[in-house]
This record gives structure tokens, sequence and C-alpha cells, in this order.
């Protein structure tokens, strides 16, 4: 079976685990240690040799081992940590419950700590194991018990009571905790599925549907910005306005659906020769407009050069092989000059490449 890594959020609480285990350590040691300080001369037992070697050495050894077990499987094979964590806690929590003295009668409630560890990563596998294993270790306090302690067999009912409602606590924890993530998971589905809405919805107010070029609004809130911001950063930007030549002609002679087919070339010649600086709109019927910026004149010029040759060879097959021409009126920004004047000086100049020939560049 695969088992996939695992995500940084269970690696986050693998750690946590862990760091838990090296602090109960801790504290298991220096409780061993300040119960043997305070018997010194009251209780040899507590105090000799023997007892430090069998009761705190060797069970805190191979707790260390294990510990250090486990890191090791984080490090090298974090897909199990996991699993060897849920299986670790219960050694853990039987090398303790073993290496206390049968003076403690609470220390069977140990046995909670696998439980808890499963109700962390929120698995009902895993609280099913440490609640069968728990089970077990019930039954035989029970076998273990004889029949006259009856204090103490009452002690392991209330033990017993104690598991129960912890582990029904557990699942009833992971149930919510379950239910809870699915809410998450549906949030975070619906605000991605609103967010792609309103992405598409804002480019489809900016976006001309014909030719996938920006459109006219969009073309003067841009130009409104830029020029606003040249205030404060100067920089070269140009402004061209374009119009197909004769455009009433195609859509009289070859009908509008190929007018359209004729728009969509002209854009994608338009896309083709710009940068990504640069902008490009529709600006109404025929007439397309484009921002050139971050250029000197001479290089400007020279892309619109190229889009005017690159649409005049561009045949049509729609219109039997011919091609189309477009007039081009270009004006170089001033830092004095307003958004309205801009405009009005490429017009003008279109004007003026239509009035002189078409298929041309002029410059105002």
């Amino acid at each position: 079976m695969h088992i996939p890594p695992p995500t940084p959020r269970q690696n986050h609480w693998n750690r946590v685990l862990l760091n838990t285990f090296w602090l109960v350590l801790l504290v298991y040691l220096a409780s061993q240690l300040f119960i043997s300080l305070s018997m010194w001369g009251l209780r040899p037992e507590f105090t000799d040799r023997q007892y430090f070697v069998t009761h705190v050495f060797i069970p805190d050894s191979i707790i260390l081992v294990l510990i250090l077990i486990l890191e090791s499987i984080r490090k090298w094979k974090p897909m199990y940590s996991e699993l060897s964590i849920v299986f670790a806690s219960h050694i853990y929590a039987i090398l303790i419950i073993t290496n206390l003295s049968e003076e403690y009668p609470v220390k069977p409630l140990i046995m909670l700590s696998p439980l808890l560890v499963s109700m962390i990563y929120l698995k009902s596998s895993y609280m099913k194991i440490s609640s069968a294993i728990c089970l077990i270790y019930i039954v035989m306090l029970f076998i273990g018990t004889p029949s006259y302690e009856y204090t103490l067999r009452i002690q392991h009912v209330i033990i017993a009571l104690i598991f129960a409602a912890t582990a029904l606590a557990g699942f009833g924890v992971i149930c919510r905790g379950k239910d809870l993530m699915r809410s998450l998971e549906e949030s975070v589905k619906s605000e991605q599925d609103l967010r792609i809405q309103n992405i598409i919805m804002d480019r489809l107010s900016k976006i001309d549907p014909l030719t996938d070029l920006y459109n006219h609004k969009t073309f003067h809130e841009y130009l409104g910005w830029l020029i606003e911001h040249q205030q404060s950063n100067p920089f070269p930007m140009q402004l061209a306005v374009l119009d197909i030549d004769n455009f009433k002609k195609v859509n009289d002679q070859y009908g509008h659906w190929v007018g359209d087919i004729v728009l969509k070339q002209v854009a994608a010649m338009v896309l083709k020769h710009i940068g990504t600086d640069d902008f490009a709109a529709r600006y109404g019927g025929e007439e397309f407009v484009v921002i050139l910026t971050a250029k000197p004149l001479n290089e400007a010029n020279e892309i619109m050069e190229r889009i005017l040759t690159g649409i005049a060879g561009m045949p049509v097959a729609e219109m039997e092989g011919s091609s189309v021409t477009v007039s081009i009126g270009m004006h170089e920004f001033s830092v004095t000059d307003s958004k309205s004047f801009t405009f009005q000086q490429a017009d003008d100049a279109l004007y003026e490449a239509k009035k002189t020939g078409k298929n041309k560049i002029v410059l105002l």
C-alpha cells in the first residue's frame, strides 16, 4: 500500500508529539530523582543502587531509545512517522506503568495517553486500536486482581469507565473535527469558485469578446492612469490609433461575418508585434488603439511599421486571398499633454493618414 508523504501540518503535529515525549521523559526522570532524594534515609529500597538500575536507568534508557527511534523515522521515513508515534505511545505508557510501584493505584490512567495521541491525529482507526488495547489492559487488570480486593476492583471499574468516556469523547472529537474540516474545505472551495467568477467577470468587463483585446472603457482608464503616473515618474509613451481602410466595403462585399474575421486577424497581428509593457484595445468598430511605453519614438515607430506591413501582407482566405490595409496616426506624449489632447493628436494624425492615401503612418 502506497503511503503518501506527510503534509506540513502533519509534520508539525508529529514534531509537537515528539517534543511532548521528550518533555514527559524529562519530567518522569526528574520525579524519580525527587522521590529518591526525598526518601533518602527513610526508605532504603528507594535509594539503593539496585533500585536506580532496575527502576530508573533501564526503563528510562529504553524510553530514550524509543524516542530516538521515532526521531530517526521522522527524519528518514517521514511517511511512517505518524503510525510509529501512535504505536510508540502505547509502549511508552506500558513502560511507565510497569516501572511504577503497586502503591500507585491510579497508574493505569497513564494508558489514557495513547487515546489522546490518537485523538490529536483525528483518525478513528487509531482510536479503535487504542481503545482495544485499553480494553485488553483493563481485562488483564481484572484477571490479575484477587476477588477479595473489592476496593481495587471498584477502582478498576472507575478506571474502565474513564477509559470508555475518553474513547467516546475521542470518537466525538474526531467526528466533529472531520465535520469542521469538510466545512472548511467547502468554504475554501466556495471562496475559490467566487474568486474565479470575479476574475472571469472582471475580464469580461475589460475585454472585447470578438478580438480578445481590451475594450474602449479599459483603454481610457489605463491611459488616464499612465498620464497620472507620468507626473511622478516620466517615461517615453506613444499613442497610436489604427483604422482598417475601406472596412465598410469588406462588410458590403463579403458579409459581416468576414468582417469579424478581418477584425480578429488585425487584432492578432497587433498583439504579435507589441511588447509585454504595451497595451492594445479595440476602440470601436474597425478602430484600434495601441499604447507603447518605455521605448524611444523611433523604436515605437518601427513596431507600428511592422504592424502596418504585416496586416497589408496578410491574406484573408474568406476574401479570396485578398488583404486589408490600415491607416495609423501616432502621437508621442509630452508631460504637458492631457489625456484628451493626447488622443485628439493621434486621432488627427489618423485623419491625415486617411486623407493622404491610407496604408501609412502619420506622426503628430
